[in-house]
C-alpha cells in the first residue's frame, strides 16, 4: 500500500481587476472611446486594438496597483496548497496573473466612462464575448466554465465586486454544472445583489472591516484572505460561509464607519441627479459621494445605473 497522500484538487482564486494601473493607458485602449458602436462591432474593434497595440506590456501582477490589488496578491500565501491566481478583467476577460497585458481602461461598474455596457444584459454579453475570444492562445482557459470543465474536481473561489458578479453570473452558473459538487464554487462578495448566483455567495459586508482591516475598497479581498487562513484546506462553500457568518456576528463595532444615511428611492435619486447635473457636469462617483456626505444613501450599483439612465436621457 502506498503511503503517498492523494493530491489535493487544484484551487483557482479569481479576483476582480483594479482600475489603477502602473502604466499610462493610451487613448485607443480606453473602452469609452467605442461606446457609440454596436456591441459586437465594439468588441471586434477592441480585441483588434489589444492585439495590435504598440503599448508596453506588463505581467498582470505588475500592471495593477492600489490597496485592493496588493491584498489580492497576498491571497496566494494564505493557502497551504498550491493555488492559481486569476484576474477577472473587463478588458481582457479571465487571465492568469502572470499574463502580459497592455495598460487599458475598461470596467463592469455601471455609469463609468469606460463601462462595458449600459445595462446588466449588455455587461453579461460583453463577458460572453470575452470568454469566446481565443486569447492569448486557444488552449488558455477563458472563463469560469473552462476552469471547471478542465478539471471537475477543481475548487473555484471568486472574489468579486457586485458589478463583476453580475456580469459573470451566467458563466458562474454554467461552471457549477461541470463541477463534481456545487460545494466547489464559492463567490466572496456582497450578498443579495445578484439573484442568479446568490446561492453560491459567501457574504462579505462592511461589518467585517474591524476584523480584516483596511478600507472598504479592499474589503472583499481582505475578507477572503482572512477566511482562507482560517479554513486551511477545507475550501468548501459551506465551510467558508459558516466562517464568514461567525466572524460577522462576532465582529466589534466599526468606530470609523459613518452611520447609514436616509435611504433614497429611485425617484428621489433620479431627481437628485437631475438637479446636480443642471448645476454642472459631474461623475457618478463624485455625485454619490456628495449624496452620502449630505446624510443620504443609495447602493453604489443602483446609483450608477440611474446616473447612466439620466445621462442618456439628457443627451437624448
Amino acid at each position: 500500500m502506498s503511503d503517498v497522500a492523494p493530491a489535493l484538487p487544484p484551487v483557482h482564486i479569481v479576483v476582480t481587476c483594479a482600475n489603477r494601473k502602473n502604466a499610462v493607458v493610451p487613448d485607443e485602449l480606453r473602452l469609452g472611446g467605442l461606446k457609440d458602436r454596436p456591441l459586437e462591432q465594439r468588441f471586434s474593434i477592441w480585441a483588434e486594438r489589444l492585439g495590435a497595440t504598440a503599448a508596453p506590456v506588463l505581467p498582470a501582477i505588475n500592471l495593477y496597483a492600489g490597496e485592493h490589488w496588493k491584498a489580492a496578491l497576498d491571497l496566494r500565501q494564505t493557502l497551504t496548497s498550491a493555488a492559481n491566481l486569476w484576474v477577472c478583467s473587463a478588458g481582457y476577460g479571465l487571465v492568469a496573473v502572470d499574463t502580459s497585458l497592455a495598460p487599458y481602461a475598461a470596467t463592469f461598474a455601471p455609469g463609468e466612462s469606460d463601462s462595458a455596457g449600459s445595462s446588466p444584459a449588455a455587461m453579461r454579453e460583453w463577458w460572453r464575448q470575452l470568454t469566446r475570444w481565443s486569447w492569448p492562445t486557444a488552449a488558455a482557459p477563458r472563463s469560469f466554465t473552462d476552469l471547471a470543465r478542465q478539471n471537475p474536481q477543481a475548487v473555484v473561489i471568486a472574489v468579486l465586486s457586485e458589478s463583476y458578479m453580475r456580469a459573470c453570473s451566467d458563466d458562474l452558473r454554467e461552471a457549477v454544472t461541470w463541477m463534481a459538487s456545487r460545494e466547489q464554487l464559492a463567490i466572496l462578495g456582497p450578498p443579495k445583489r445578484c439573484a442568479e448566483v446568490d446561492e453560491f455567495v459567501v457574504p462579505v459586508s462592511g461589518a467585517l472591516r474591524p476584523v480584516v482591516g483596511g478600507s472598504m475598497q479592499a474589503l472583499n479581498v481582505r475578507a477572503a484572505a482572512y477566511l482562507l487562513r482560517a479554513t486551511g484546506d477545507n475550501l468548501s462553500y459551506s465551510a467558508l460561509r459558516q466562517l464568514a457568518q461567525d466572524a460577522t456576528e462576532a465582529a466589534p463595532p466599526d468606530p470609523g464607519r459613518r452611520p447609514a444615511g436616509r435611504k433614497l428611492g429611485d425617484d428621489e435619486v433620479r431627481e437628485y441627479i437631475r438637479r446636480s447635473l443642471a448645476d454642472g457636469p459631474g461623475s457618478a462617483t463624485s455625485l454619490l459621494r456628495r449624496l452620502r456626505n449630505e446624510g443620504q444613501s443609495c447602493e453604489q450599483a443602483r446609483f450608477h445605473a440611474l446616473f447612466a439612465a439620466i445621462k442618456a436621457e439628457v443627451r437624448g
